[in-house]
């Protein structure tokens, strides 16, 4: 299986890393006179931060640039899916952030190192 975000391919499944942090938590505290201690109201879980790094492919510089510009366009404030090749789906993500290193032609490709920062939905 390949990696996909919002059922297109972007990413080669053999160059694909993904850190899942755990979620945050938010938790109200709150004194009161006459009461010994806090009363902690729980939030429930809010957003997790997933980052994910690899290597863009293209058979040349032009359609590379298009793969860059059509990931760029999904930083739209939306909420999108990502499921990896290890079969997990990860659902209300916002991506927060999309970086790639300068690109390098060699052989039959052109690729470039990328990293991803989605903020995960609670």
């Amino acid at each position: 299986m390949r990696a996909v975000l919002d059922d297109k391919i972007f990413f080669p499944e053999t160059i694909f890393a993904l850190e899942v942090e755990s979620p945050q938590r938010n938790i109200i505290q709150k004194s009161a006179a006459g009461l010994d201690g806090q009363v902690n109201i729980d939030l429930g879980f809010r957003t997790r931060k997933l980052v994910q790094k690899g290597e863009l492919r293209a058979r040349n510089q032009a359609e590379l640039g298009k793969q860059i510009d059509e990931i760029n366009e999904l930083i739209d404030g939306k909420l999108h899916i990502l499921g990896s090749p290890d079969g997990r789906i990860f659902e209300n993500l916002l991506i927060d952030e999309f970086q790639t290193g300068s690109s390098i032609t060699g052989g039959a490709h052109t690729c470039c190192q990328y990293k991803i920062t989605y903020i995960q939905q609670g």
